[in-house]
């Protein structure tokens, strides 16, 4: 447990929603219950299947293939993650993570701040920036991820949901895995547009950001 009194602790207290209706700490209450719905639900369309990013013993410390991802979140889940690895994880271990976080940041800088810009010309989003950035994640320890209870909506859904366009929203091994297969999942939208209608939801990132912007003075 990160005690207050440590020079990286993070006052969740003091930061506001812009919702004054609903602090902070009753917006991570609403998330956690999200999180547990779209556990429920995935459990019941994917927990029988074998699936190559989920493992029951250890959820996906056996993969960790999307750990390797760009994987977006908004600044209410990673306050989340922040809440929870200042309550979990051991002084060392947490500012170890945070070393990583800040390293990454450094070397994908010019990529990670282009999320912010407009696309580039001729595209209709990120995508292509997205697809080639590449990291191994902060979070990510030697038994797999070290805040896996408190991860982002999308870290859910990888491996076992479909995307807008119809397709499954995964890696490599996901497409292979379903490829010839009648498959019922759910779709990724409708939980993005629930996790939306909370306050602190106005945009994603990537991991490196957050721990920018939260650790690097």
């Amino acid at each position: 447990m990160i005690p207050k009194g440590h020079r990286l602790h993070v006052d969740l207290d003091a930061i506001e929603t812009g919702d004054p209706a609903l602090p902070l700490r009753s917006a991570l209450a609403a998330l956690d219950d999200i999180y547990r719905a779209l556990d429920d639900r995935l459990r019941a369309t994917t927990g029988r299947l074998s699936l190559p990013c989920y493992e029951p013993r250890d959820g996906c410390a056996t993969c960790s293939q999307c750990c390797h991802e760009s994987v977006f979140l908004t600044p209410l889940e990673w306050l989340r993650v922040v809440d929870y690895a200042q309550t979990h994880l051991e002084p060392d271990a947490y500012e170890a993570m945070i070393g990583g976080g800040l390293s990454l940041y450094a070397a994908h800088q010019q990529t990670i701040a282009a999320f912010m810009q407009p696309p580039p010309d001729g595209e209709r989003d990120h995508f292509f920036l997205a697809r080639h950035l590449r990291f191994r994640c902060p979070l990510l320890g030697a038994a797999g991820c070290s805040v896996y209870p408190a991860r982002e909506v999308l870290g859910r859904l990888f491996g076992q949901a479909f995307n807008k366009d119809g397709g499954v929203y995964g890696c490599a091994l996901s497409g292979a895995f379903f490829g010839g297969k009648t498959a019922t999942l759910v779709r990724a939208d409708p939980w993005a547009a629930r996790l939306e209608a909370l306050p602190l939801t106005q945009y994603r990132q990537v991991y490196p950001w957050y721990f920018q912007i939260t650790y690097g003075g």
